[in-house]
């Protein structure tokens, strides 16, 4: 759902969680779903990340300058922000050469559409609804407690404590290289499924635009390869069914 209410945890919260995970309960099978929703990442910091990560994806993406696709996707993208009930970013939005259908986001807001996406979607409101998902990885900050779960706890409370610039930037250039970005949780990929379903409607977009999206893409199953982007995420079928169900009986975001 939606959530309009997050407040971020204070730093002395977030030292407590980090003692209780890396002490006591070191090794316990009850840590993952902890480290799943911790952020050691404040939005500060956030922001100083994003700016290197854009600087090594432009060195290792093709940056689309078309301006008709360009205007295109931050048209849409800045009319989804516009629907957000908080923005800790400045969402910025941008066109990569890549064949699949695809996107993603990077911390602090940066959402990277492929031009594969561009060519496999039928309208302006299927390519809303997968913008809009990826907008929501962004304001539930998947991006960084993805970094969390990567790198570990003690590894990063140890880096953002000292504020090491060299070390950010190995991170930076692993992220760029390895797709880490790309190993979103389960719940977090349906969280960002239910945020993108909720901005098409604030928006003033067809609501079904990631459904229709969905089918396509699950239609497209037979046909050919999925792109491995898909293999974590949760399985087609269950997300239409999913945001079937929204359709039908939207829960007031909040």
């Amino acid at each position: 759902m939606f959530s309009y209410g997050k407040i971020n945890h204070s730093q002395s919260i977030r030292f407590f969680l980090i003692v209780l995970l890396t002490g006591c309960y070191a090794g316990c099978a009850y840590i993952n779903p902890f480290i799943e929703n911790i952020d050691m990442v404040s939005l500060s910091q956030e922001k100083q990340l994003s700016q290197q990560i854009s600087t090594e994806v432009s060195k290792t993406k093709t940056i689309v300058n078309d301006p008709a696709k360009v205007d295109l996707v931050r048209r849409i993208g800045n009319r989804l922000v516009a629907a957000l009930p908080r923005k800790d970013f400045d969402y910025q939005f941008y066109v990569v050469s890549d064949n699949t259908p695809n996107a993603f986001t990077i911390p602090g807001g940066i959402v990277y559409v492929h031009t594969g996406l561009l060519d496999f979607v039928d309208d302006e409101s299927e390519l809303a609804g997968v913008i809009g998902h990826e907008i929501g990885h962004a304001y539930d900050r998947h991006p960084t407690k993805t970094l969390t779960r990567a790198y570990g706890v003690t590894y990063l409370t140890n880096l953002l404590f000292k504020n090491d610039p060299n070390q950010f930037r190995k991170i930076t250039l692993q992220l760029a290289a390895g797709g880490i970005l790309t190993k979103y949780s389960r719940d977090e990929e349906r969280e960002a499924d239910d945020i993108g379903f909720y901005l098409l409607k604030k928006a003033g977009y067809p609501s079904d635009g990631l459904l229709r999206f969905f089918r396509k893409l699950d239609r497209a199953a037979g046909k050919q390869t999925i792109p491995a982007f898909l293999s974590d995420h949760p399985a087609t079928q269950e997300r239409i069914a999913r945001l079937e169900a929204l359709e039908k009986n939207p829960v007031p975001a909040g």
